[in-house]
């Protein structure tokens, strides 16, 4: 891989742990979502990014942002889907939302918007589904207990 190319991208090392893959994600609203409320086509103020982990999950379809993450960037719902569960199936609410992986990893990762399902996580803000993956490369390192993970950087 050529020098250029190293330079345009972003690698993030998540680490193994009890519950899975973990990473640092920032959650932040999508450039037009931000825009509509700038200039006062919906009455919601501008919202401060929500930073914290997220789990990935390469079995997930879709990726799914915490009731709490959503309620705090005041997310609207576009659509219901139903959602399989351990549960069975239920509704979920999708939202339009924004991620950047290894948001604090320098080359910053470009962020990625993604319609994300809203439902109660515990201890994370985010599940990473293959619809972030798909945007990248993703190799497991069973014996270091690691996952790197190479994303186009945002200068790229």
């Amino acid at each position: 891989m050529s020098s250029a190319n190293e330079a345009a991208e972003a690698f993030l090392t998540a680490h193994i742990g009890r519950s899975g893959v973990l990473m640092d994600v920032e959650l932040t609203l999508t450039p037009y979502e931000a825009h509509r409320r700038q200039v006062g086509l919906v009455q919601l103020p501008l919202a401060f990014p929500q930073r914290g982990l997220g789990v990935l999950d390469t079995g997930a379809e879709a990726s799914v942002i915490s009731d709490e993450a959503a309620e705090a960037l005041e997310l609207e719902t576009i659509r219901t889907v139903p959602v399989l569960t351990v549960h069975g199936e239920q509704p979920g609410a999708v939202c339009a939302v924004q991620v950047t992986l290894g948001w604090n990893q320098r080359p910053r990762p470009r962020p990625i918007e993604v319609r994300a399902i809203r439902r109660p996580l515990r201890a994370v803000h985010f599940l990473v589904g293959r619809d972030v993956l798909r945007h990248g490369h993703f190799n497991w390192d069973g014996p270091a207990s690691t996952a790197t993970l190479r994303f186009p950087s945002a200068g790229a």
